[in-house]
């Protein structure tokens, strides 16, 4: 069975809008995965980065829906931000003030260290700087 795959923001509002120019991308993802029964993980910091991001947009009742959704699916992991993976979030952010990471990207990587994920669904390269395999961009 392969690792679950971390699923950023970026890959959450390709697939939420269709006007997005990495929706068709992240759609095949999707489409891919679907065959493969594969496992994601995610952060509730990413859940509060996407549906802010949808905040003033006709799409925020699908934003809702879809962080509704993915709390109660099979295959999906969400993540609380509970204290510590904050400090430890907070920690990163701060060691890498040469980046133009954000504490959500920060606290993703956190998890994605912690649970050995090497893979995840993101267009954002701050990810790659920091050594994972990001799987959207780049067309």
């Amino acid at each position: 069975m392969k690792k679950p795959v971390f699923v950023d923001t970026a890959y959450f509002v390709a697939l939420t809008n269709r006007s997005d120019r990495h929706h068709r991308q992240a759609a095949s993802l999707a489409g891919e995965w679907h065959g493969q029964l594969r496992s994601f993980v995610t952060t509730d910091a990413v859940m509060l980065e996407y549906a802010n991001f949808f905040a003033r947009s006709p799409l925020r009742g699908l934003a809702a829906t879809t962080v509704a959704r993915l709390r109660g699916a099979s295959g999906w992991r969400i993540v609380a931000m509970d204290r510590p993976l904050v400090l430890r979030g907070e920690g990163r952010y701060a060691a890498h003030a040469d980046k133009a990471w954000s504490l959500t990207d920060c606290i993703s990587m956190e998890v994605m260290t912690e649970a050995k994920l090497d893979e995840v669904a993101t267009t954002d390269a701050h990810f790659t700087q920091a050594g994972f395999r990001v799987l959207m961009g780049g067309e």
